[in-house]
């Protein structure tokens, strides 16, 4: 048995005893060909429903321009979104401001209103602690004891 390497093929050409030639493809050679968008050398890709190269040419620039004007309309799209977005976001910052705002001089007021009660009780407290210091006084005799002698103490 002798076996020859044919420089045309990629596979290997084995002679056997009888002299039937017999090719021997490797595993690789089959799955390439079996793919059916893989290029063959130049010209159409394998699976192209054109027969011409000029065919060709005009499909893939119809797709490609098909695909530019999609992505073009999904920009555009997205772009719209993205505007009608930032708009309502600007508009919800805007109330918030507001309703902000509003708030602190909510607070503002009620801090003048309280601060205002605050000194009211303060000086009804104050008033009627000397009010009752001066009562206790006047009844405790301080001053003087029975004899001529001042207290220490309170009675």
């Amino acid at each position: 048995m002798r076996t020859e390497y044919s420089s045309g093929s990629s596979g290997v050409a084995v002679f056997l005893r009888d002299g039937i030639e017999q090719q021997q493809t490797t595993g690789h050679d089959q799955m390439q060909s079996d793919n059916p968008n893989q290029k063959r050398g130049r010209g159409r890709p394998k699976g192209s429903t054109s027969s011409t190269l000029a065919e060709v040419r005009t499909q893939a620039a119809e797709d490609k321009r098909r695909l530019k004007d999609d992505m073009t309309n999904r920009l555009n799209q997205l772009r719209e979104q993205l505007d009608t977005t930032e708009a309502r976001f600007r508009e919800e910052i805007r109330e918030l401001q507001e309703a902000l705002k509003a708030s602190e001089q909510r607070e503002a007021f009620f801090r003048a209103a309280l601060e205002d009660r605050l000194q009211i009780v303060a000086d009804h407290i104050h008033k009627s602690l000397l009010d009752w210091a001066d009562a206790e006084l006047e009844e405790g005799q301080i001053t003087r004891r029975k004899r001529g002698r001042p207290r220490k103490t309170f009675k």
